[in-house]
Parts: structure tokens; sequence; C-alpha cells
């Protein structure tokens, strides 16, 4: 979901599988709903052998509630098993496959979505028609619910492998991953690096993971992932060549101990400690009716709660507001709770905008 444009995301496609990456993941409205093309692109010509390729689809709207009406460009709204074949047919075609090794239950953001996806004669029917027909080998489930939906979902559907958000300033859903690892089901760490965050220049943050002998916070978040009992893969996003390459080394580097671990996630979520709601930069919200960034104003503002962060981050917050004074005004929230509705993980962002004022004034 983080491809830029068509040269550069082949050549990142490419670069990653020569890298020994071989699990790739896109869905119908990433990039712009390119994102799938562009795979096909970069995987064009190559030996699809030893590769995971994975699509999805959803039958939510991309909130909290079911489509109303189909959507194939977006992959929302799917409600019968006839459309989710045409939805893997549609997917199939733009990656230039004739069979995905896995296909998902895509945004799952609650309960109801997953109702619907199990009804007799919807989208889990068809997907396990296109299944006993060679399709697709492995049926999967992406979500941002809290653990114990989690759970209940793994219990009433027979799911090969769950994606879910898991890295070091969120390890809430612990549980979940526990429960798959007990039982075989694959877990694929989404937000490994928090959306970006992890990896952003603050001192502190980067000191932590040089204090313990990692060459960046990138490092130790990726390490503390692969490293995680249950955890399969961390589900990193790349958009250019380097970062294929950054990541691919730090992969090659192994796992951590789990003494490591815990004093790693101690130091973090010490950090942390004043910060109550993050934003995973995923994008969900969509585009603010007033302009307001969400993502880049509730990073800064998280990060003006942490005392060792908050002069750094009022110095980005002065830059940023010089550059684009409209995008970094928090004030200019009103509460309308469109982004609310489609926020996966059900941050009271109306709140977050009003306490944000009164520190980003």
């Amino acid at each position: 979901m983080r491809f830029a444009d068509d040269e550069s995301a082949a050549a990142a496609v490419r670069k990653a599988v020569e890298l020994g990456v071989n699990y790739f993941d896109v869905a119908p409205a990433y990039c712009g709903k390119t994102s799938e093309r562009r795979l096909g692109m970069g995987l064009k010509g190559l030996d699809l052998g030893k590769l995971i390729i994975t699509a999805k689809s959803s039958t939510g709207n991309g909130g909290e509630g079911v489509g109303d009406d189909y959507r194939p460009g977006a992959g929302f709204g799917i409600r019968t098993a006839d459309q989710v074949r045409t939805q893997i047919e549609r997917s199939m075609e733009l990656i230039g496959v004739n069979h995905l090794n896995v296909y998902h239950l895509w945004a799952v953001h609650s309960d109801v979505i997953f109702d619907e996806a199990i009804k007799p004669g919807g989208f889990l029917e068809g997907v396990r028609k296109a299944q006993a027909e060679g399709l697709i080998d492995h049926i999967g489930l992406t979500t941002h619910m809290p653990a114990d939906h989690i759970i209940d979902y793994l219990k009433r559907f027979d799911f090969d492998m769950v994606t879910l958000p898991f890295h070091l300033r969120d390890t809430s859903r612990a549980d979940a991953v526990e429960y798959c690892a007990e039982r075989g089901i694959g877990v694929i760490a989404m937000n490994p690096l928090a959306g970006g965050a992890l990896t952003r220049p603050v001192p502190v943050l980067q000191g932590i993971a040089k204090d313990m002998g990692f060459a960046s916070m990138t490092e130790a978040a990726l390490r503390f992932l692969i490293g995680y009992p249950g955890v399969t893969t961390a589900l990193a996003g790349i958009t250019y060549t380097e970062q294929a390459e950054e990541d691919a080394a730090i992969v090659a580097l192994g796992g951590i101990s789990g003494d490591e671990s815990e004093m790693l996630l101690a130091r973090v979520t010490e950090l942390y400690a004043n910060v109550k709601h993050f934003c995973s930069a995923c994008g969900y919200c969509g585009e603010c009716p007033e302009g307001i960034l969400i993502p880049q104003v509730l990073e800064i503002y998280s990060n003006l709660l942490v005392p060792s962060t908050a002069d750094a981050a009022r110095k980005e917050l002065a830059e940023r507001l010089s550059k684009d004074s409209a995008g970094y005004d928090s004030s200019r929230c009103v509460a309308c709770g469109q982004c609310e509705s489609k926020c996966p993980n059900k941050l009271p962002i109306s709140q977050l905008m009003a306490e944000a004022k009164g520190m980003m004034s």
C-alpha cells in the first residue's frame, strides 16, 4: 500500500524478490486503486513458484459498516458469493496471475462486517468455492479489531492466517497471537513500524535502540517482530528499492531473544506511557473536509505528550505550520465524525483534535 508510481513500484518489487522477500500483500483500493496492477508489473517475467501472492476484498464499506453497493474498483461492498468470485478474477487479471496463494476477508472493522461475510451464499462461501476449484490455496482474515473479537472470528471460521496490527507501540493483540500460535494459524503483523512512526528521527526513541545495540529503531522493531513467538512475518510496506534493501538486511540478522524483546518493549512502553491513542497512519479516515492532515497531526500530538520528545515535536510543528498552516491546524476540526466512522482503530479523533488544539496553539 506504499507504492509511489509505476516505475519505482516495479523496481521495488523486483529488488525485494531478488533479496528473498516472498510475501506480497495488495488490495484494490491501495495506492489510488493501482497497487494490484503495480505489483503485477514488478512480478512480470519472474518465477512465481517460491512467492506468496495474496489479494483481498471486503463486505464492508471501508469503515465500520457493510457496503451499500458493490464497488469492484475499491474491493468493498461484496455481499454474495458471485460478487467475490468476480472480485477474485479481477484481482488475478490485474496482478497477472491465474492463481492466488491467499485470499483475505479484508477490512473487518466491526462485527457486522464479519457477520455479513459468513452468511450463507455470501463472501466466505464464495471464497471456499474458489478454493475448491483451485483458484486460491488459503483463506485469510485482515482486521484491526481487538484480540477477543479476533479470537471469536477464528472460532467461527477456519481461517489459515490472520493479518493484524502488532508492533512495539501496540502489542494489545498478544492474546490473539498466542491463540494462533497454539493452533498453527499464521500471523501477519501489519504496521510493523507503527505506520512509520518508529522510523522517525526522534533522538530519545532512536537512542533506546542504540543503547541496546541496534543500528536504528527500524532494526529493533523488525527484529522484535520476527523473533516474537507466533508471528509468521512482518508486513513492511516498501516504496523504493532502498527500503527493500534495508528491510531485507535487517531480517537477515534474525530475531532477538525473549529477554531483549521484553527489555525493548518495556522501554518503548515507558517512553509512550502518556499516550493512550496511537494513529497507525493507515489512511482509512480519508480526506478531512476541513483539510486537516489527520495522521500527521495525531503523530505530532502524540510526541507532544511525551516529555522527552515534546521540544522536537514543537519544532516540527512550527516547521510544518509554516509550510501548510491549514493541514496542521487542529483547531479547524468541527467534530463532524466522518473520520471516526472510518477509523479501524476506533480512535476518538474529534476528542484528540480538541486536546491537540490546546497544546498546538
